[in-house]
C-alpha cells in the first residue's frame, strides 16, 4: 500500500484552541450538537458530558445512566437528540432540552434492548427519527427513537460490526466489519454491495458517491456504488482509530495510536498541513457544522478543539481573491511627489478687451459644436444591409 507522507515544515506545531478537562478516563467519542456551541463526549468513566465552546467549561453535571463504558455517541442532524452506546450493549437517548434559554441533556425513558455486546458504533439517520447501531455481537440494528423498537434487523454480518454510516439522502446504510464493508437499502434491508475489505470505521462522503474507510494504519476511498478502489494509502505510523469527513466535502481527518490527527484533501488525497500532535492516543475526532473546527478525544481523558487547515481546493480561490484585491485596492503607502504639470490655458493669448478676437473664438467653438451635431449620428448608425438581387 502506498505511503502518504506529510511535507517537512519549519513551523511550530499547532496548538489547541481549547483543552476541556473533566473525564476521568479515556474519551471514546465526541460529537458537535448541531445548531449550538456545544459538544457532547462519551468516556470509559461511564459518563457523557456536555461542553460549552464559548466558555470552555462543562455544562451541568456528568450524564449518568450507562453501567459500563460509553463507547459510541451520535447527535441527530436537527440537534435535538443524542444517542449513546455502552460497553455492555446498552443504548440510551438524550433530549437536548432548552430551559430558560439554557440547553441541557435530559435522558429519555425509552429502553433499547437488543445488543448483547459492545455497541461499537452508532449514527442517526437523516430523518432524526431512527438510528443505526453496530455491535461486537456481529449484528447491525436500526431503531425507532420514540419507541425503542428495532425497525430493521438485526442484520447479521458474520463478524464484529465496528461502525455504521447513512448516505446523505438516508436511502443507504453502510457498516464496517472485521471482514467486509456492507451496504444495504435502509428501508428494506436488501444487501446492495459487499466489499472485501476490513473497516474499523467507515463513512459516506457528503455527496454520497464515495466511502472513506480506515483499518489498521491504512485509509481507503471507494466508489459507493461499485466498491471499486479510488485511492488507498497508509496514513499513520501506528494503528488507525477514527475518521470523519468535513461537512463541506473538502477534506477528512483521521486519528491513531501514533498520537496524531491528520488531514487529507478529498480531491487530491494529499496531506493537508502538519499533523496535530497529542500527548497520547487519539480515539475520536469530529468536525463542526461549518467545517472550521474539529474536536478530538484522547486517551488522557481530555478533549481538544483545533482550527482546521485549508485544503488546496480552498486555498486557490483565496489566493486568486488576494491577487485581485492587490491589483484593485490602492496601495496605502505614500507615493513620491511629482513636479506640477503646467496647465494649458486656451484664452491666454486673448484679451478680454479685444472684441474682434473674442468673437472669432466664440464663432470657432460654435462651428465645432455644429460640426459634431452633424457627423455624430452618422458615426453611431448601423449601416443597412444591401438589398438582395432578385
Amino acid at each position: 500500500m502506498a505511503v502518504t507522507t506529510h511535507k517537512v515544515s519549519t513551523k511550530a506545531p499547532a496548538q489547541p484552541e481549547l483543552t476541556l478537562k473533566g473525564h476521568e478516563e479515556v474519551v471514546y467519542e465526541v460529537a458537535f450538537i448541531l445548531g449550538t456551541r456545544l459538544l457532547v463526549t462519551g468516556s470509559a468513566d461511564q459518563s457523557l458530558r456536555v461542553w460549552d465552546l464559548d466558555t470552555g467549561k462543562q455544562v451541568g453535571e456528568p450524564l449518568l445512566g450507562h453501567d459500563a463504558r460509553v463507547y459510541a455517541v451520535s447527535a441527530s442532524p436537527n440537534g435535538c437528540w443524542i444517542t449513546s452506546g455502552g460497553w455492555n450493549g446498552s443504548i440510551l437517548i438524550w433530549e437536548v432540552a432548552t430551559d430558560n434559554l439554557k440547553r441541557e441533556l435530559k435522558r429519555s425513558p425509552v429502553a433499547f434492548k437488543g445488543h448483547k455486546n459492545v455497541v461499537q458504533g452508532i449514527v442517526f439517520a437523516p430523518d432524526n427519527k431512527t438510528f443505526a447501531s453496530a455491535s461486537k455481537d456481529k449484528t447491525v440494528c436500526v431503531w425507532k427513537r420514540e419507541t425503542g423498537k428495532v425497525v430493521l434487523g438485526p442484520l447479521k454480518v458474520g463478524n464484529i460490526a465496528n461502525s455504521v454510516s447513512y448516505s446523505p439522502d438516508g436511502t443507504k446504510l453502510a457498516a464496517g466489519t472485521e471482514e467486509h464493508i456492507i451496504i444495504w437499502n435502509s428501508a428494506s434491508g436488501e444487501e446492495l454491495l459487499k466489499i472485501e475489505q476490513r473497516a474499523f470505521r467507515v463513512t459516506f462522503t457528503p455527496d454520497g458517491l464515495r466511502l472513506v474507510s480506515g483499518s489498521q494504519n491504512g485509509i481507503r476511498i471507494s466508489d459507493a456504488t461499485t466498491g471499486d478502489i479510488i485511492k488507498q494509502f497508509d496514513a499513520h505510523t501506528e494503528w488507525f482509530l477514527s475518521l470523519t469527513v468535513a461537512p463541506n466535502g473538502t477534506k477528512f481527518a483521521t486519528t491513531s495510536h501514533d498520537k496524531t490527527t491528520r488531514f487529507f484533501d478529498l480531491t487530491t488525497f494529499e496531506p493537508i498541513s502538519e499533523p496535530l500532535e497529542h500527548p497520547d492516543s487519539v480515539w475520536c475526532v469530529a468536525f463542526s457544522e461549518d467545517s472550521k473546527l474539529i474536536a478530538t478525544g484522547c486517551y488522557d481523558g481530555h478533549i481538544r478543539t483545533w482550527m482546521v487547515p485549508l485544503s488546496e481546493s480552498e486555498e486557490e480561490p483565496q489566493q486568486s481573491t488576494q491577487k485581485i484585491l492587490k491589483k484593485t485596492i490602492p496601495d496605502p503607502r505614500p507615493r513620491p511627489k511629482c513636479a506640477p504639470i503646467a496647465a494649458s490655458r486656451f484664452f491666454d493669448d486673448v484679451s478680454p478687451y479685444d472684441t474682434v478676437d473674442l468673437m472669432r473664438v466664440t464663432l470657432s467653438f460654435d462651428s465645432l459644436i455644429q460640426l459634431h451635431a452633424t457627423i455624430a449620428p452618422a458615426l453611431h448608425t448601423t449601416p443597412k444591409a444591401p438589398k438582395s438581387k432578385t
